[in-house]
């Protein structure tokens, strides 16, 4: 791993092979944590080559070293139903873990439950079906939050005051990520851009689902851009 700085506001960034070790970020909100979302994709905007296939599919040896290096810098991490069951999750035992879910179909098997099943939480709606709510008391905690839909603000307020979690990494997939955006709850963008090209209409991107209405974004300010060969690192932080 050779990282090089191209472009970086801090003035007191550490050495460039050293990236994220030490990333320090603004004060939360006082309703919720501070969250930034970590994502790899193609140039071209695709977070996977294929359907079935793992973002690790993208991204080289530093992207991954540097995925690990973010989650230590937070205190939990949160990802959607479909992201998680893709596979295996593994995390720092130190870390909350969270999902969501309407339906209640997660894979409690999980090493992202076993592995620390007193830091596994998982927030889903009044709706959720009572057997399946049963199942998932065993292996984690549930907090419902909204009537048949995930009220995503409160699952945060939840996250700070009875977890107190300050800083939270979402990493995906890109419907969880689209419902952070259209609640205007992403404080920064961690983007690793893979040198390679894929297409495709139907695979997703960063940031899916409605998206913000007519011509309304949410704009951001380059915090820091590191290369490793042809793969950049890049940094954003939300406009407040």
């Amino acid at each position: 791993m050779t990282i090089e700085r191209l472009y970086d506001t801090d003035t007191g960034a550490g050495i460039p092979d050293a990236l994220y070790d030490h990333v320090v970020f603004p004060d939360p909100p006082s309703d919720r944590p501070y969250v930034f979302a970590n994502m790899v994709a193609t140039v071209d905007g695709k977070t996977l080559l294929e359907p079935n296939r793992t973002a690790r599919d993208l991204g080289s040896d530093t992207d991954q070293r540097l995925l690990r290096r973010l989650e230590a810098n937070a205190d939990g991490i949160i990802v959607g139903a479909t992201t998680l069951r893709s596979g295996p999750l593994i995390f720092a035992p130190r870390l909350w873990r969270m999902t969501l879910t309407t339906t209640g179909d997660l894979p409690l098997n999980n090493r992202f439950f076993t592995d620390a099943p007193e830091r596994a939480v998982v927030f889903a709606p009044l709706s959720l079906p009572t057997g399946r709510a049963s199942r998932i008391n065993e292996v984690a905690k549930l907090r419902f939050v909204g009537d048949t839909a995930v009220d995503l603000p409160e699952a945060l307020r939840i996250a700070r005051n009875e977890f107190g979690i300050q800083t939270l990494a979402l990493e995906g997939g890109a419907k969880l990520n689209g419902s952070f955006l259209e609640n205007d709850l992403i404080d920064e963008m961690f983007l690793t851009v893979a040198p390679k090209l894929k297409g495709s209409s139907t695979l997703p991107t960063a940031i899916d689902g409605v998206g913000l209405p007519g011509g309304e974004h949410r704009a951001l300010t380059l915090v820091s851009i590191y290369r490793d060969g042809d793969e950049l690192y890049l940094r954003y932080r939300a406009q407040r």
